[in-house]
């Protein structure tokens, strides 16, 4: 068994990081229980916390390691601004981006690839990408670029998306893949928008829907790579998910909402039954992400049905009151309902791609 004192000095060196020390402890306790299971001494040594410190339904993903990612992220945030008020005071605006683009890659090589700081590394990655893409804008505008380029949103686009595949390449921070997708879902509706404009506003709901679904399969395909989650797979997974969670609900609810904002009673029922439809899929994946995105959909469809019982004032804080219900009660049964839905699902042979209920706690 590696002592975790060990562990933790490696991360500190920076040899490892504190996602890494964790599946590197969960993999030594699994060659463990497997001696234990021919020792019975063994086995007695082998704890429920031990076996349950890396659950994949607890959807664990790198945000913060400490209070010094906290410190370096806001130590990017003012170098950011700082650079964005010289560019107008001094004025370099033009050189701006060059400059941003050099220091998210030279930060990132500290703080991404040597500290493996989370939070850090995510805003350099989409420093990097942001200033990658602004620069491009800045040195083709005014170029007399084809139409097809959308006055140049095509080409700034294909260069953020560019930038978050050579960032991924050095550095491997999990939301490298999302910044990809997210460039690559910008170069596709800036050729819709300037190669049929019409199309791109009368269908704008429904190819938005039909990228955030290409993302949900991506990210659903390396979910059941690693259905322990053990791996950097999950972690990208995990922002592909975020990504692909606001691209399918919103162009949903909002196709039938429309532009007004008009709620009935039939599209409120309908809103939460759609609801339930993606919180059986959240169940099933084992993702949270659809649901928040679905939230504030649900929690205006209860307000409505609600205001048409009691008084106004009422309707909002008991909407909120009955969200903040359903919230806690899906955190604190998650697990449960997870087990009693997967075994009468017709899953197949997706059944074993998916994260495991055995390890998950009565």
């Amino acid at each position: 068994m590696i002592a975790e004192q060990d562990l933790q000095a490696a991360v500190a060196e920076g040899i490892i990081d504190q996602a890494q020390a964790v599946r590197i402890a969960h993999l030594a306790r699994l060659r463990l229980e497997a001696t234990a299971s021919s020792a019975p001494r063994l086995r007695d040594s082998v704890t429920a916390d031990d076996r349950l410190a890396v659950d994949p339904d607890d959807e664990r993903f790198r945000l913060i390691g400490g209070f010094n990612d906290v410190f370096v992220a806001i130590g990017v945030c003012l170098l950011a601004g700082a650079l964005l008020g010289l560019s107008r005071v001094v004025g370099f605006g033009d050189a701006f981006a060059g400059v941003a683009l050099l220091c998210a890659w030279g930060l990132s090589e500290v703080f991404a690839r040597r500290m493996r700081l989370a939070l850090p590394s995510i805003l350099l990655a989409a420093m990097f990408c942001a200033a990658a893409a602004l620069l491009v804008a800045q040195l083709t505008a005014d170029r007399g670029l084809p139409s097809i380029l959308y006055g140049g949103w095509v080409v700034a686009a294909m260069a953020f998306s560019c930038a978050a595949m050579l960032h991924h390449w050095r550095f491997r921070v999990p939301i490298d893949m999302a910044l990809v997708a997210s460039g690559g879902i910008g170069v596709l509706l800036a050729l819709i928008s300037a190669i049929a404009p019409a199309l791109a506003q009368d269908y704008l709901n429904l190819i938005l829907l039909a990228c955030g679904l290409s993302v949900f399969a991506l990210a659903l395909r390396l979910d059941m790579r690693d259905p322990r989650r053990l791996t950097r797979r999950s972690d990208a997974a995990f922002w592909l998910h975020l990504l692909s969670a606001g691209l399918i609900v919103h162009p949903v609810f909002r196709g039938m909402v429309g532009s007004t904002g008009d709620f009935g009673t039939t599209k409120s029922l309908i809103i939460l039954c759609i609801f339930a439809v993606l919180g059986v899929i959240a169940l099933v994946i084992d993702r949270r992400a659809l649901l928040v995105s679905a939230l504030s959909y649900a929690g205006i469809a209860v307000a409505y049905l609600i205001s048409q019982s009691v008084s106004t004032n009422l309707s909002l804080p008991l909407a909120l009151l009955g969200l903040a219900v359903l919230v806690l009660a899906l955190s604190a049964g998650w697990r449960g309902l997870r087990r009693a839905l997967l075994p009468v699902l017709p899953l197949g042979r997706w059944r074993d791609r998916l994260p495991p209920i055995d390890a998950t706690p009565a």
